[in-house]
């Protein structure tokens, strides 16, 4: 799952001259990490011949190391949180589960974590996915 979204966020223009990594962003500007934050069962639904329906939330962190320039870096959050918005609208968003027509990414909470000495400053932004699991007798 975090390859998949690794693989997405690598197409993304505002991320365009960013080395961007599995893992916590490293204090060099130009540097962004991807972790993953757990999976939630938001529903669950059996049917009589044992198959089983998953809605669920997958919750990812990003960070963004870059220099302290604030309204480019702003400016660079707002498009990334766009095109997140544009690609999922269109469906072009990592398939995570059966039903690639029900997934939804959302970028949300983008901020300034802080600034750091030296003229860099640390972004977060939250990404969440939502998608559906069908599960057969045969698959458990």
């Amino acid at each position: 799952m975090l390859d998949r979204m690794m693989a997405f966020l690598a197409r993304a223009p505002a991320l365009q001259g960013l080395t961007v990594q599995v893992g916590d962003v490293g204090p060099a500007p130009g540097t962004a990490g991807l972790w993953a934050g757990g999976i939630t069962v938001l529903d669950r639904r059996q049917n009589l011949l044992g198959g089983v329906r998953q809605r669920c939330r997958a919750e990812f962190t990003l960070r963004l190391c870059l220099p302290d320039t604030r309204a480019e870096n702003e400016t660079r959050l707002l498009a990334l949180q766009a095109w997140i918005a544009a690609e999922s609208a269109a469906h072009r968003t990592p398939m995570l589960g059966s039903e690639p027509q029900q997934e939804c990414l959302l970028a949300e909470q983008g901020r300034m974590e802080r600034a750091e000495p030296g003229g860099t400053a640390v972004y977060t932004l939250r990404l969440q996915a939502e998608y559906t699991q069908l599960y057969t007798e045969e698959m458990q």
